[in-house]
């Protein structure tokens, strides 16, 4: 009987065993289109390639974007992206849903989002060719948790504005706020035509600029600020220059030489305008190394330039503040004010004078 009741007891605990390890493969693995990064969730619903506004290929994703955190905020402004195709970083693409309008794909990106609601948002690369693996990563913008999804560019449809799933423009779920309804452009402050937007933008600018977080050659100029004047001319396809010069420098040799795009989509009424390309001093300007927000500044008709130079060992941090020319900055700290403001600015803008080819 010993035997017998040891070989039962035996079967019985392989088929527990069995029974265990069968229900264990019955758990829903996890779901590889849904990515977690910290307070954000996305949803990964699909990828097609498209032109961008030079006639080029660009991959566009579409995704669902929940904000899990206690603070109302925007895909943007929550996330950074990082996307590699064949060992190399991708640079962010500006695929135009409207020529017309300059609606883009990612103008969905700029929605309030309230905490637990959900919206669906794109987001377009450049690409070299459209074979292989893009490898895409989402991280938290002021934090370290990421996570990822490779796309298979030969699953990937090629679309055109207005079909499929590129016809979203600017957000398609709601409004951010967990209701039903259609998203409009120009952020908080509504929309403005094209014409209008552009005559904000264009024309003398002057103001200052300050360099920090300074290494190598800079080190011992950390902190130093000189005033700036400059130009903005953009035409009516929404893409134009932006030219800057300071103390040391003069409007046909500037310091900046931009070229740059601008969209009706941000925090106000004026939109956002973002460097293409061009050069800062030595260095080359690349598509989003600027994103000008003027809804973002304290102050009114003001506009916020900043970004970073790297050249080697050598690197700065920099902040460019710019108004209108004629612009009296009467309702602005004294601590931010340009330098030459009383000295060489008032008596110009006084005396009615256009703004100088250079400066002092």
């Amino acid at each position: 009987m010993k035997p017998t009741k040891l070989l039962c007891m035996l079967l019985a605990a392989l088929m527990l065993f069995s029974l265990a390890a069968c229900g264990k493969g019955e758990e829903d693995p996890k779901d590889p289109n849904l990515l977690t990064v910290g307070d954000y969730e996305l949803r990964y619903k699909g990828a097609c390639i498209m032109e961008d506004y030079q006639g080029n290929d660009a991959l566009v994703l579409t995704l669902d974007f929940t904000n899990n955190s206690d603070d109302t905020t925007d895909y943007f402004w929550a996330i950074y992206e990082t996307a590699m195709h064949n060992g190399s970083e991708l640079d962010m693409g500006i695929v135009y849903l409207d020529p017309e309008t300059l609606e883009s794909v990612d103008d969905s990106q700029y929605q309030n989002v309230d905490p637990g609601a959900t919206v669906e948002i794109q987001t377009a690369f450049e690409l070299d060719d459209t074979t292989g693996e893009v490898e895409v990563t989402f991280e938290e913008m002021s934090g370290s948790k990421n996570d990822s999804i490779t796309i298979d560019l030969s699953t990937v449809s090629r679309e055109s504005a207005g079909s499929g799933s590129a016809s979203i423009a600017g957000g398609g779920k709601g409004d951010g706020s967990g209701g039903a309804g259609a998203v409009s452009g120009g952020g908080a402050g509504g929309s403005s035509s094209g014409g209008e937007l552009r005559d904000w933008w264009n024309g003398d600018w002057y103001g200052w600029w300050v360099m920090t977080s300074c290494y190598g050659y800079y080190e011992d100029m950390e902190g130093e600020w000189w005033d700036v004047c400059g130009t903005i001319d953009i035409g009516e396809d929404g893409t134009g220059t932006v030219t800057l010069w300071d103390e040391d420098y003069t409007k046909s040799e500037p310091m900046v030489s931009a070229s740059v795009s601008l969209s009706d989509d941000g925090t106000s009424i004026y939109g956002t305008m973002t460097s293409e390309g061009g050069a800062f001093t030595d260095i080359a300007l690349e598509h989003g190394d600027w994103i000008v927000d003027p809804g973002l500044v304290d102050y009114g008709d003001m506009i916020h330039i900043d970004g970073d130079y790297e050249n080697g060992g050598d690197a700065f941090h920099y902040d460019i503040y710019l108004r209108p020319w004629g612009t009296y900055w009467v309702d602005v700290d004294e601590e931010d004010l340009p330098n030459l403001y009383d000295s060489w600015y008032l008596p110009l803008i006084d005396a009615e004078e256009p703004m100088p080819d250079s400066i002092g």
